[in-house]
């Protein structure tokens, strides 16, 4: 079981399990990221981000919000369904309506102090073009015959942190304003601090890679811990390999620590999911504890000095393990396989 009694070490054996412990993990964290260091000659690939809010706030008249289409179609029929509200019964956005209600809804002075903000916070994109060039590269080398998509930064606000069709990424430039940002404290928004605290530039390029590796593989329709354990685990996998010199607490979101506290206590981690129950249950309600996002994870004798959903961590050391057992398996057949339970059987994960 998940006990206090992990974190609590006293005297010569705290600094001597520390030491290993801290050792160990430096020492995987080394070899996990040159694994996956690969030549990228030939896979090179050249992101561009389009300031896609620019040509949202400049839009006057039905011509200029028509032109927006020339854009991207499909994206910004995305974008303004979920922005304008309500469509016709055929699909189609109302042109004079909407023009009407995007002029309005980019007049406002809110929007404006954001908009405003967010150009300050970022008034070019070539720190994060170079990091999704480099990201992308990576996804090319691994999934050559995959769609690489193309790039835009918006202001929603405060509605997704990544938007995503079947072509495109839209990143939200509000979400990524620092966690002392002013309106992300106010009641209106109600975020939670856990949420806050990873409103920060440096999630901004593993959020867009998760983004479109969760549009690319959706999630299974199984119910059980263990499905939802292997998917999220292959996702995470996945961005072990297009993010290898990205550390392991901003793919997961996690606090600084909390991968090492994983790391300390996997072994109870693991026996928690086995006495509990957990790994074949499903019940949601059950199992909801352990993988949910918060402030740390929930259930019987999990303690508050827990990260959130430790069995999506642990679901991730499966995947590891398997990757590590079976070295002719590439990415692309990995996220392609479907049996979470032949996944934990050739893993051979004993912690």
């Amino acid at each position: 079981m998940v006990t206090t009694k992990m974190i609590k070490k006293t005297g010569l054996n705290r600094l001597i399990l520390g030491g290993i412990v801290l050792g160990v993990t430096l020492f995987s964290s080394c070899s996990d990221q040159n694994k996956h260091m690969v030549d990228l000659a030939g896979s090179e690939v050249t992101v561009t981000i389009n300031r896609l809010e620019d040509d949202i706030f400049s839009v006057k008249t039905v011509e200029d919000y028509k032109a927006l289409d020339k854009i991207d179609q499909s994206f910004m029929h995305y974008f303004k369904r979920g922005i304008m509200g309500p469509e016709t019964r055929d699909g189609s956005i109302p042109v004079e309506e909407s023009t009407r209600g995007l002029v309005e809804f980019t007049a406002n002075s809110d929007m404006q102090d954001l908009y405003r903000t967010v150009d300050s916070v970022f008034p070019n994109l070539e720190a994060q073009e170079a990091e999704l060039s480099k990201a992308f590269s990576y996804y090319h080398y691994h999934f050559p015959d995959k769609t690489i998509p193309k790039f835009y930064s918006i202001v929603t606000p405060f509605r997704s942190m990544v938007m995503t069709t079947d072509s495109a990424v839209g990143i939200c430039l509000d979400m990524y304003l620092g966690a002392d940002f002013t309106p992300y404290l106010t009641p209106t928004l109600n975020f939670p601090q856990f949420l806050i605290n990873r409103f920060h530039k440096e999630y901004l390029t593993p959020n867009v890679v998760k983004g479109w590796l969760e549009s690319e593989y959706t999630a299974p329709q199984q119910a059980r811990l263990l499905d939802e354990m292997i998917y999220t685990g292959k996702i995470l996998y996945a961005m072990d390999a297009i993010l290898p010199e990205t550390h392991d607490s901003l793919k997961i979101g996690y606090p600084a620590g909390k991968i090492e506290w994983c790391n300390v206590n996997e072994v109870q981690i693991w026996t928690h999911l086995i006495d509990q129950k957990l790994l074949y249950s499903t019940s949601y309600r059950d199992y909801a504890g352990v993988v949910t996002d918060g402030p740390f994870s929930k259930g019987m004798h999990v303690p508050q000095e827990s990260p959130p959903k430790i069995a999506i961590w642990a679901g991730w050391q499966i995947v590891r393990k398997y990757m590590e057992k079976n070295p002719d398996v590439t990415l692309a057949q990995l996220m392609e396989n479907q049996n979470p339970d032949d996944i934990l059987r050739l893993s051979g994960y004993k912690p």
